[in-house]
C-alpha cells in the first residue's frame, strides 16, 4: 500500500500545474488523460523522488481559497533552500522562508500558483 496525493487544480489550469511541478520537482509525466473538450485534464500522474503525484482539473467545484497542505520531505538542508528559490522563480509565494527549526530540521513553506500550500523540511546536516 502507498499514499498518493491527488491535487485538484482550480480554473482549468491542471496542464499548467503539471508543467509547474515537472519544472519544480524534476518530475516526469506518466499518464495524461485529457477531458473530452481537450482543454482540461481528467487525470495526470507525475513521478519524482520515488513517489507519484496525481492531479486533475476541478470538475465538481470542490476547490476553495483554503487548500490543504502537502508535505514535501527532502534529504539535505541545501535542497530546502534550492527548492524554495526555484519555487519562487516559477511563481510560487514563499510563506515561510527557510530557517533552522528548534526540532532540528531546515524548514520552509510556500503556496504554488494554483493555491496549494507546501511544506519542505529536512534534517539539518
Amino acid at each position: 500500500m502507498s499514499v498518493v496525493p491527488y491535487l485538484t487544480i482550480p480554473g482549468g489550469r491542471a496542464a499548467e500545474a503539471a508543467t509547474f511541478y515537472m519544472m519544480l520537482f524534476g518530475a516526469t509525466e506518466g499518464t495524461r488523460m485529457p477531458a473530452e473538450d481537450n482543454k482540461r485534464l481528467l487525470h495526470c500522474a507525475l513521478h519524482f523522488a520515488g513517489a507519484t503525484l496525481y492531479l486533475s482539473d476541478d470538475f465538481h467545484g470542490r476547490t476553495t481559497p483554503a487548500m490543504s497542505a502537502v508535505f514535501v520531505g527532502l534529504d539535505t538542508p541545501a535542497q530546502v533552500d534550492a527548492l524554495i528559490e526555484n519555487a519562487k522563480r516559477l511563481g510560487a509565494t514563499v510563506t515561510r522562508p527557510p530557517e533552522d527549526m528548534f526540532w532540528g530540521d531546515r524548514f520552509a513553506e510556500f503556496t504554488d500558483p494554483f493555491g496549494h500550500s507546501w511544506q519542505a523540511g529536512a534534517p539539518k546536516g
